[in-house]
Order: C-alpha cells, then structure tokens, then sequence
C-alpha cells in the first residue's frame, strides 16, 4: 500500500468544539498520529450536541463523530501536575501540537509554547482563539456568530434595509480549519527545510475577514461601504433563488451574459421577455431588478426543480437545486463522491460519516471511528511512554487518567 503522506508525524491536540479537530481529522486521514487529549471532567462540548438514536451521552454525539475520525483519544485531567507531566513527555515524542482554550489556558497548565519548546526545540505549535493572543480583546470567548460579528461578515450578509445576518450553522469553523491544515503544512515544510520550528497564532476573526475581499477593497479603495445585498450580485442579474413547483422548492440561477439571458427566457417559455427595454442589457437588469426577479419567478414556478435544472444545465446556464440535508443525502450524484464513509464506534455501532472532499489517484485516506472519551488511553501510554499496566492503574485510582 502506497505511504500516507503524514505518516511518521505525530499531532497533539488539544482543541475542541469544531476548527481544531476538523484540522487534524484531515491530517489523521492523511497519515498522521493524531492524539486527542480530553478529560471527562471538561470533555469537548460537542459531545453534548444531538445524541445518536436520540440517546444522549458522552460517546453518542453525531456530530461530534463525523469531525473526529482518525484519532486516538486519551483522558488527561490536565489540572493535575502528573497529568502535565504526561503531556510534556507526549510533547517530547510530537511533532506539532494544537488547541483552541482560551488565551492563557495552556499556560496554567505549563503547556504553552516557552514551555513546548524547552521540551522539543522544533516543536510546531498552532493555538486558534477569536481574536488572537495579544490586543485588548485577546482574552475575549467566542463561537461562530460573534467571530462573524468581529470580523465584519454579519454586515455583508442579509437583506438591505434589514438588521445584520450571520450565515448560519456552525460557519466559519470548518473553514477555518481547513485553513489551519494549509498552516501547519507550511509550518513542517519549514521545519523540514530549517529544523525550525514554529509558533502559529491564529486569529479566527481575520481568518473570516480574509473571506471578504471585495468589501475591505471597496473601502480601502473607494471609500464605500457595500452592505448586504441579500442573493443579488452587482454584475450579474438574475442572480439569486426562484422559486418552482412544490411546497418550499426552491432553484438557484445566476446569469451572466445577455445571451444567456435570452437562452434562460427562451426555457421559461417567454422570449420576449429578453426584448424587453427593462431587460435586454445587463446594465438595464441591473436597474430594473425587482421587476426582473418578479417575472423571473412567475415562470420559474412552472417547472419542477429537476426539470428546469436539467434544462438550464443542458444550455450551459449556472443552475442548481437548493437542497435540504434530506435531499443532499438522496443526490445520487453526492452519493457516488466517495465522501461518506462508513466507520465503526465502540459505542454506536457503524455510522456513515462525511469525510475528505477529494479523491486521490495514487493514495487512499485511513478512516476510522471517532474515539469514545480516553479510548486508548492505556494503549498510548503503554506505547509511547512504556508505562506498566500497574503504573496506569494508580494514574486512574490517583484521578489523574479521567
């Protein structure tokens, strides 16, 4: 079997909620050794999110499952000195450690970076918090809407003349941990080139606001704010959500050129419409929007979703269906991806679980189950470390394995 392309890289991680094992599940898959270090004491609060079967309980989180595959997880109480003491000899044998805890957490434990690197001199080390390490908001808590707020998404996002908007679900931080995957990839080239290791911090806020390049160019270099223009765009029109026949079916159409705008009237069955003063040039859509998505979607609900998607998709025309969750799961096309997996689990049996978005041609990704909470504890002391089974008795009696 062809070599993963991390194998022989060993990951500490210390994050919870999503960006942080959202990264490392993505190296896990890729070969690394991902060790995820939680306690029962403070367990990851996804943990607490849905329950498999409707039966709630540390191990039986759906959500927490489909985000930590292809790790081990081991239960440190890290507010207990031996446990520290274990996580530095773990540190020892790592080559990148990550977490997301508030701004001094990770200190309080001698766990920050100073105190990584008297250990391991090379050692990578990521930590994600909302706003960065330093500032006079370093300290501040945050989840997904309020790093929305921060980084200045929420403004964009909505409908004009409405209040601000976020995006909804658990946004920005899946894609902000594909983002940290890219740095910690750039951190071991470095390593790799220099010896050198390397401190990330990383800003959620500025990662988003790295995501609205268009609104920060548009103040820096014309003095505008835009504001949120709902599913309208400033060079295309139509753009947006039309409804079809059904109850609450719903088809995405974006249209860029006037000939496309004559095709799309031609397949609504109203090829006047691109004759139309109000309508035959984009400038003049532009102008006359309202009245555009007005007549747009008079006709659109004469189709069912499928068959006006196929007919816009067979003229080359962006199209496609706003799908639910039920219905992304039925798109035989989705199904076909090879991106849901089916994985076991010590306590829920197999589940399909949505993995890496990419197929590669000459290797294939190691999926497993996410780890119920200190799954392998005993198996990662006794491996690494060389522990007895006595000496791991008295760490568990002692509560320092919990």
């Amino acid at each position: 079997m062809t070599r993963l392309p991390f194998e022989g890289i060993r990951i500490l991680d210390f994050g919870w909620i999503f960006a942080v094992p959202h990264a490392t599940a993505y190296l896990g898959a890729l070969g690394a050794d991902v060790i995820r270090v939680e306690s029962t004491l403070a367990p990851d609060l996804v943990r607490f999110l849905t329950g498999t079967d409707g039966v709630p309980g540390f191990n039986r989180s759906g959500i927490y499952h489909a985000i930590n595959f292809s790790r081990r997880g081991i239960a440190l109480q890290l507010a207990h000195p031996k446990a520290q003491e274990i996580a530095r000899r773990l540190v020892k044998l790592s080559d990148v450690v990550t977490e997301n805890f508030t701004v001094g957490n990770m200190q309080k434990y001698g766990l920050g970076y100073e105190d990584l690197r008297a250990i391991r001199p090379d050692i990578i080390m990521l930590s994600g918090t909302p706003l960065g390490q330093d500032g006079p908001f370093a300290r501040t808590v945050g989840f997904g809407p309020t790093t929305q707020a921060y980084a200045g998404l929420c403004h964009l996002t909505g409908y004009p003349n409405s209040f601000p908007c976020g995006i909804g679900g658990t946004w920005p931080d899946f894609a902000v941990g594909t983002a940290m995957v890219f740095f910690l990839l750039a951190a071991l080239y470095h390593r790799d080139r220099t010896g050198q290791g390397k401190y990330l911090d990383l800003s959620m806020a500025e990662m988003v606001t790295t995501m609205i390049p268009e609104a920060m160019l548009e103040y820096f270099m014309n003095g505008r704010d835009p504001g949120p223009v709902g599913n309208r765009d400033d060079a295309m029109a139509p753009h947006g959500v039309y409804p079809v026949s059904g109850d609450d079916q719903w088809i995405a159409i974006a249209i860029s050129t006037d000939e496309e705008f004559r095709m799309l009237c031609g397949i609504l069955a109203v090829p006047s419409l691109a004759d139309d003063p109000k309508f035959a040039r984009l400038a003049d859509r532009l102008r006359n929007v309202e009245a555009l998505d007005a007549e747009v979607a008079a006709r659109t609900r004469n189709f069912t979703r499928e068959d006006l998607v196929a007919k816009l998709r067979e003229r080359q025309i962006a199209a496609g269906p706003v799908y639910n969750t039920q219905d992304l799961m039925q798109d035989k096309a989705f199904l076909a991806s090879g991106m849901l997996e089916k994985l076991g689990h010590g306590e829920v049996g197999e589940r399909i679980v949505p993995t890496l978005p990419v197929r590669f041609s000459a290797i294939e990704p190691r999926y497993f189950g996410a780890p119920m909470i200190g799954e392998h504890t005993d198996e990662v002391l006794r491996e690494l470390l060389g522990m007895s089974a006595d000496e791991i008795a008295q760490l568990r009696d002692g509560k320092v394995l919990v």
